[in-house]
């Protein structure tokens, strides 16, 4: 019995031993990008700020943050910023339904094994992980309001600001 209660603890707390955290590059994970189903290779954002967030159909939260993100990547795009979403949808169909009617400039992945929640951690949805231009998580956001918005492009600009 105390062998079973040890492992079940020990389980419970090691979900979060392999979580990302601030400081320590961002993971690379298994998610595909939509449309061409080729890998996500965060590589590709090399010397970029980056947001990357964890999101849903089925998130009412998600779903609010998009337009904000949209708009935010538009604005600081060429300033060398960009947004990486990642959909945690297990059904891909309702994916690609929901971005027919509200489609995003930035960006959008794919992952219903789980696999990158589990290497980053998630705990809430939607989550963000700023990412800076040498591949560092500096902080983690969870979930939105629309009171946040503020903070997060207060940060993206600070993250801007810094020198290579």
């Amino acid at each position: 019995m105390y062998k079973l209660i040890c492992f079940t603890v020990s389980f419970i707390f090691c979900q979060y031993c392999f979580a990302a955290v601030p400081g320590e590059s961002a993971p690379a994970c298994e998610a595909k990008i939509m449309g061409t189903n080729q890998a996500l290779n965060l590589n590709d954002f090399n010397n970029k700020v980056v947001l990357i967030d964890f999101w849903a159909t089925w998130c009412p939260p998600c779903k609010q943050s998009i337009p904000f993100f949209n708009a935010l990547r538009n604005e600081f795009q060429d300033e060398g910023f960009e947004i990486v979403a990642i959909s945690v949808d297990e059904n891909l169909s309702d994916v690609k339904k929901y971005l027919e009617t509200n489609p995003v400039d930035y960006v959008m992945a794919y992952d219903s094994s789980g696999d990158c929640p589990s290497k980053y951690g998630v705990k809430a949805m939607p989550s963000s992980y700023f990412i800076d231009r040498h591949g560092k998580i500096r902080e983690v956001h969870l979930g939105f309001r629309r009171i946040d918005e503020m903070g997060i492009r207060a940060r993206v600009v600070e993250l801007l600001k810094e020198e290579n």
